[in-house]
């Protein structure tokens, strides 16, 4: 319900995400009970009448975010968020773009639904915000190599990769903030690193953008267009910049 706010959630679809194909005979009276003790829970912390959050539909239940006790729902305000950042680059407004871009990169503590007990559908929405928020970390660190903050984009995307070692995107990102922040040895480091991280988890060696860009830098050559769009590129358009590795072109 929290992933379909104001939406109806249906008594099928409740019973799916909890039994799969193999429902009790009590789950009808189950589900009517547990929906009782969330609309009692709800009413309780949103100091509103009982009823007022959680309300019977036709065929199931709806969550009300507005009106009496209001329920605010973080997916929802991550979504506005990088829709709202992504909006303002498109405009060139880049540094009107950051607040937006930073609150959804850092929204996320841990993996979105981590702690749920996950069926088909749960765990299917799971996998897409995931993929969504590694997008925002990845945006957001664009951005700010785009702002020349490369000192912050190299400590977001630390973090991140400690966590999640696979993403070819970051270590070129980390790889290119490095080197414009004068620090060569630490490319070498990102490269290696991120290398080993592809090969022992994934069983595969770096793509051929990733190598590009690796060689290139140490060359002190200018990025290979080949590589702009994995690495550098913002997903919402085209730009050029000027640095330490010379110029390069992104393409949407």
């Amino acid at each position: 319900m929290l992933l379909n706010p104001d939406g109806t959630v249906s008594r099928g679809t409740l019973t799916a995400e909890l039994w799969g194909d193999s429902p009790p005979r009590s789950a009808a009276a189950n589900l009517r009970n547990y929906v009782s003790g969330v609309r009692t829970w709800l009413a309780d912390r949103c100091h509103g009448p009982a009823g007022s959050t959680l309300t019977s539909t036709g065929n199931g239940w709806a969550l009300n975010t507005a009106g009496p006790g209001p329920v605010t729902v973080d997916v929802r305000e991550f979504e506005a968020d990088r829709a709202n950042g992504r909006s303002l680059v498109q405009q060139g407004d880049l540094v009107a773009a950051e607040s937006y871009l930073r609150r959804a990169a850092l929204s996320c503590r841990g993996l979105p639904l981590q702690d749920v007990a996950q069926g088909a559908l749960l765990g299917a929405r799971a996998a897409v915000l995931t993929a969504q928020w590694f997008s925002a970390v990845e945006e957001y660190a664009d951005l700010l190599i785009r702002l020349g903050d490369y000192e912050r984009a190299r400590t977001v995307l630390h973090e991140f990769l400690s966590v999640h070692p696979t993403r070819e995107r970051a270590w070129g990102q980390l790889m290119l903030a490095c080197y414009h922040d004068g620090d060569v040895a630490a490319v070498v480091r990102a490269y290696r690193t991120g290398r080993e991280a592809l090969v022992e988890e994934l069983g595969v060696e770096p793509g051929r953008e990733f190598t590009a860009l690796y060689q290139a830098i140490l060359r002190r050559e200018a990025v290979p267009d080949g590589t702009a769009p994995v690495f550098v590129s913002a997903p919402w358009g085209r730009s050029t910049r000027t640095g330490p590795l010379g110029r390069y072109t992104t393409h949407r």
